[in-house]
């Protein structure tokens, strides 16, 4: 899934125009680049453009000075969620979106 990752600019009308609204898995960067390299948060959403527009309002993503969202559509919420968990494990982001599961950490191996 890494090669799938499409960068869009860490702007509401990039976001707009760029990101589908369809079921997906996102990360929130920091660094330049076509991959992720210091990842401030990721996530999983049955709308990725409407979360992802709600996250402008997030006081830690601009203090931390995200530049980038990383993201993978036209996932089913299963693969979203289990995206979103591997992800998370991978790099570790300094925001949680949500508490972490022990049965979820089974199932993404």
């Amino acid at each position: 899934m890494k090669e799938d990752l499409r960068r869009t600019p860490w702007n509401r009308l990039a976001v707009r125009f760029r990101v589908p609204e369809s079921t997906g898995v996102y990360l929130v960067g920091a660094g330049p680049g076509r991959l992720p390299r210091d990842v401030l948060l990721v996530g999983s959403a049955t709308n990725l453009r409407a979360r992802l527009l709600e996250l402008f309002e997030h006081d830690d993503l601009s203090r931390l000075s995200a530049r980038a969202v990383h993201w993978v559509a036209d996932l089913s919420v299963e693969q979203a969620r289990l995206a979103e968990r591997l992800f998370s494990r991978r790099y570790d982001p300094p925001i949680r979106s949500e508490a972490r599961s022990r049965y979820d950490d089974i199932l993404a191996g």
